[in-house]
């Protein structure tokens, strides 16, 4: 092995092992860097418009102001679940027959298809329905576990948000006492087009839920469901919460279909008409959209999200997309990060227009 060989081999060697271990971190101090990275992107987000109230009433205004934003969209997140839940009650009450027929329904289904009469049909649901209540105890107590710790860090936001945009100039001092001096002008500049990549994040973010708003009403008034613009719109505005959101919204959807209807055909369009919707929506229109947004190529956005989602879940769906946008302005900075600002999207000369 020739000297230039053995270095490239030690550097991607140390890089790799670099990378294994930020990643480890950030999946054990997930419940401290969680709150931290939300924390940091509305600092940003708020920060022209804290800096304008800064100016004139004062830096506690500021911050007063942004706790207060912060209870607002709060508050109607909380009403949106709260109906949603409600809207959920209601249908299943109000529609037990309907779905009583549904269950004889599917029963008769799978009796014809596989050949299991009404009998072993009720064996086979009293076994898993034992087995169901031998993990019920274990699953209430991680669900209160996830909960609680779901609570603590929505409730550790709002002060993390308070204590940066306070500190920010000590903050930012510190960042640039610890890079290379080599490197401060390309931090500098990085630190600033920050701010306009989170603004960017959330008008691509804005542009998706409109989208996919559009998309769900669009199939739902094809298949004739009843308020099709309100659980279309419904149904995109939960999005917000990966996982469950979508499963509210669609069950809501699937209740009103099959109550209107009393026919299996249509909640099954509705699931299908959601599931289409979805797989484009975290395949394509999402990393597309938002991607453009930030000047990050399709395949780097999707990728972002994949690590997010395996480090950090719902949450690194969310934050790993601008961080992602962060890294490109970082090497679009440094000399040594040519490679990787390549990798990530267009260069700085292209986006200027410069051949």
């Amino acid at each position: 092995m020739t000297i230039t060989n053995y270095k490239n081999f030690r550097f991607y060697t140390i890089v790799l092992l670099f990378i294994v271990l930020l990643a480890f971190i950030l999946y054990q101090g997930r419940f401290l860097f969680i709150p931290l990275g939300f924390a940091m992107m509305i600092c940003f987000m708020y920060y022209p418009i804290g800096i304008w109230i800064e100016n004139r009433l004062g830096r506690n205004m500021a911050i007063a102001v942004a706790l207060l934003l912060q209870l607002v969209a709060g508050f109607l997140l909380y009403h949106l679940i709260a109906s949603t839940i409600t809207l959920l009650h209601q249908s299943i009450t109000s529609s037990k027959e309907e779905i009583w027929e549904f269950g004889v329904r599917i029963l008769t289904f799978f009796e014809n298809m596989v050949g299991v009469n009404a009998g072993e049909q009720r064996d086979i649901a009293q076994y898993f329905y034992q087995n169901l209540l031998q993990q019920t105890v274990p699953f209430l107590r991680q669900t209160i576990s996830i909960s609680a710790g779901t609570i603590a860090m929505v409730l550790i936001i709002p002060v993390f948000v308070s204590l940066i945009f306070y500190y920010r100039e000590l903050l930012v001092k510190f960042v640039l006492m610890v890079v290379p001096e080599s490197q401060v002008r390309g931090f500098k500049d990085t630190i600033d087009e920050t701010t306009s990549t989170y603004f960017k994040f959330a008008k691509g973010m804005a542009l998706v839920y409109l989208i996919v708003g559009c998309l769900n009403s669009i199939g739902f008034l094809i298949i004739g469901l009843p308020n099709a613009i309100y659980f279309g719109v419904l149904a995109s505005l939960l999005t917000f919460f990966p996982y469950i959101g979508i499963m509210m919204g669609g069950l809501a959807a699937v209740i009103v279909a099959l109550t209107a209807f009393n026919s299996i055909w249509y909640p099954v369009g509705v699931v299908v008409v959601l599931g289409v919707v979805q797989y484009l929506e975290a395949n394509v229109i999402f990393p597309w959209v938002v991607g453009h947004q930030l000047k990050l190529n399709t395949l780097a956005t999707l990728i972002a999200m994949f690590i997010g989602g395996i480090i950090w879940g719902g949450a690194g769906l969310i934050l790993f997309v601008p961080f992602a946008a962060i890294l490109k302005i970082l090497s679009d900075r440094v000399q040594g990060l040519k490679s990787l600002s390549v990798l990530l999207g267009p260069s700085h000369e292209e986006q200027q227009g410069v051949p």
